[in-house]
């Protein structure tokens, strides 16, 4: 049995899942810890969670609408995720996966609940999937292995053509540059780099760049970029901006785009009341002082110039977050110079 401790992470509403669940694997032999059967009354809530956390093999997301836009679901996934646990999404409705999640191998119950205890257990049990045999070839008629072989064939052949257009388009390389522009190449750029500036200004900004040769004329990048918004007297305001990039086997471009990203925006909100009332409090007292973290979807580019090298993060479209805040559309610009 390869993961034998199990964590279960839910939203409240998905109890009656979860407890079902928890009991088809647990006639199995399967370890499974969840909050509602495994915390003693008078117990540390935190305490018991962030300890069974740490001792589980692996963690079980139970995916729903309210789990994936519930914060503390979240903190329980990240935390594990940071802890390099394996974390398993189980998808029990139609919604959407949050960021770091979305590209983990999941497994659905949406149609069928035994099919996907069937394929949970496999997962848990770390079975491989079935290969196929000399036989099970043999026996597939004639006129499919005809189609296959054909079909093989026009994969290949547009994968060729690909590959000529790609490194034939401008700008893709260091052997195709424009006439008059100088070349490019993966020397010019490897090392270590510091931010200089970004644009629009902000306070405390700090940010690393690092960019490795990966041999075949490809890169590995990385990168973070950090800032705090300039404070408003909004009793809702943005305050802190995080995001962290990389890109493993990149060809070099003049630019590339990062795809495994974690972008997030904190923000911070506050309630006093402007007039004495019955059962809250009076006048000038805060009834409400929270911050919250978003995960925002966002492109993160890294432009290469014998000039310049800059990352732009953008987000075409708004994003709502907790207590009412809106994190508006951005780009921003994140300059960087090679640390000598």
């Amino acid at each position: 049995m390869k993961y034998k401790k199990i964590f279960f992470s839910y939203s409240r509403t998905d109890t009656d899942f979860a407890v079902k669940l928890a009991s088809d694997l647990k006639k199995d032999g399967y370890d499974v810890w969840n909050d509602q059967e495994d915390i003693r009354a008078g117990s540390e809530w935190d305490m018991e969670i962030e300890k069974a956390l740490t001792t589980c093999d692996c963690i079980v997301f139970i995916q729903s609408d309210k789990s994936a836009a519930s914060t503390n679901v979240l903190d329980e996934v990240y935390y594990a995720l940071e802890e390099n646990k394996t974390v398993i999404p189980v998808i029990i409705n139609e919604s959407k996966a949050p960021f770091r999640i979305k590209r983990l191998q999941h497994i659905s119950f949406i149609n069928d609940y035994e099919e996907g205890l069937k394929n949970l257990k496999d997962n848990l049990s770390g079975a491989a999937l079935p290969e196929l045999n000399d036989e099970s070839f043999e026996k597939k008629p004639l006129s499919n292995i005809i189609s296959s072989k054909y079909l093989i064939g026009l994969l290949v052949l547009i994968i060729i053509v690909s590959g000529l257009f790609y490194f034939m388009r401008p700008g893709t390389g260091n052997n195709n540059n424009k006439a008059g522009e100088p070349v490019i190449t993966n020397e010019d750029f490897t090392g270590s780099w510091v931010l200089a500036n970004m644009d629009p200004n902000m306070t405390e900004t700090k940010g690393y760049l690092k960019i490795e040769d990966a041999g075949n004329g490809k890169l590995n990048i990385k990168t973070s970029v950090q800032f705090y918004f300039k404070r408003t007297n909004d009793t809702a305001y943005l305050e802190v901006f995080n995001t962290f990039a990389q890109c493993n086997g990149c060809m070099l471009m003049d630019e590339i785009t990062l795809t495994d990203q974690q972008v997030d925006v904190g923000a911070h909100r506050y309630i006093t009341l402007k007039e004495n009332e019955p059962g809250k409090g009076k006048t000038g007292d805060t009834v409400l002082n929270a911050g919250l973290n978003k995960a925002v979807r966002a492109v993160v580019t890294l432009h290469l110039t014998k000039e310049n090298v800059f990352i732009k993060i953008t987000a075409a479209d708004s994003t709502d977050a907790s207590y009412g805040i809106t994190i508006p559309p951005f780009a921003y610009t994140f300059f960087f110079k090679k640390d000598n």
